[in-house]
């Protein structure tokens, strides 16, 4: 295992008040990592801290970009045989990389257990989950991991796409016959989102997502099991999300457009 090449690869936005705890999760790692970041153009202090860490191999570039396109960009500035990546309000485990390359090494695909980190029912809310022939598609990009070689060969992530980019990549890697693996001791963990605004903000352009995503993959949308909700789940946060999505899946809907969003 030690003799395999990885890159951890991450765009980052304004992420100054989390960047420099998820680097100093990274370069403690207990397997050697290759570490490159995506600043989509920060206004913060997201590049002073990305600059701190050059000496620990932290390799970086400005691109002002949507979060596919920053992914695409970092992996085309790897060379490694694996691809993992992570979000800069992220904390990967002590051993998530190892855990990533151990998994990766029968497998082309590999999704790891994410765990919201905070109070109240921002942190405790679930996700609308999509299943593709036995695979939970939308498991969070936060915490996956790719072979290199298999990630190019399908082209990336689709940049057309506003925040599906992830749930259309794995199915993409499904269908082009990757092995895709859970791996439960592949542990991340995330901050929830802090604020109502920030909630439906992000539930919209989740539900704008996902209406592109049906719309591009209508041939087989069929084969895409829905998960289902539990009245246990209902709550007003819940409701108001809801909301946000049909709105952001409307609004695709009604103006189909393929725009960038950042």
């Amino acid at each position: 295992m030690d003799k395999e090449k990885v890159d951890i690869v991450i765009t980052v936005l304004n992420e100054g008040k989390n960047i420099r705890n998820l680097l100093n999760s990274i370069v403690s790692q207990d397997f050697p990592c290759g570490i490159i970041i995506v600043d989509a153009g920060s206004t913060d202090n997201t590049h002073d801290i990305l600059k701190e860490f050059e000496p620990k191999g932290v390799r970086y570039t400005i691109r002002k970009c949507t979060r596919g396109e920053g992914r695409n960009i970092g992996v085309s500035m790897s060379s490694a045989d694996y691809v993992l990546f992570t979000d800069g309000d992220a904390i990967p485990s002590n051993d998530w990389a190892s855990c990533m390359v151990s998994s990766l090494g029968n497998n082309d695909l590999v999704w790891g257990l994410t765990e919201t980190s905070g109070s109240g029912n921002y942190a405790t809310m679930k996700r609308v989950k999509l299943f593709y022939h036995g695979h939970e598609i939308t498991l969070p990009s936060m915490n996956m991991g790719v072979r290199r070689e298999m990630f190019l060969k399908i082209g990336g992530f689709d940049t057309s796409l506003i925040t599906a980019e992830d749930i259309d990549l794995n199915i993409r890697l499904l269908r082009s016959g990757a092995r895709a693996y859970f791996c439960s001791d592949c542990r991340v963990t995330h901050n929830a989102r802090e604020s109502l605004k920030g909630l439906m903000k992000q539930a919209f352009w989740n539900g704008y997502g996902r209406s592109q995503l049906k719309r591009k993959n209508s041939g087989i949308w069929k084969e895409i099991e829905k998960d289902y909700f539990s009245i246990k789940d209902v709550n007003f946060h819940w409701i108001i999300r809801i909301a946000a999505a049909i709105l952001g899946y409307i609004a695709f809907a009604i103006h189909p457009v393929n725009s960038h969003h950042s």
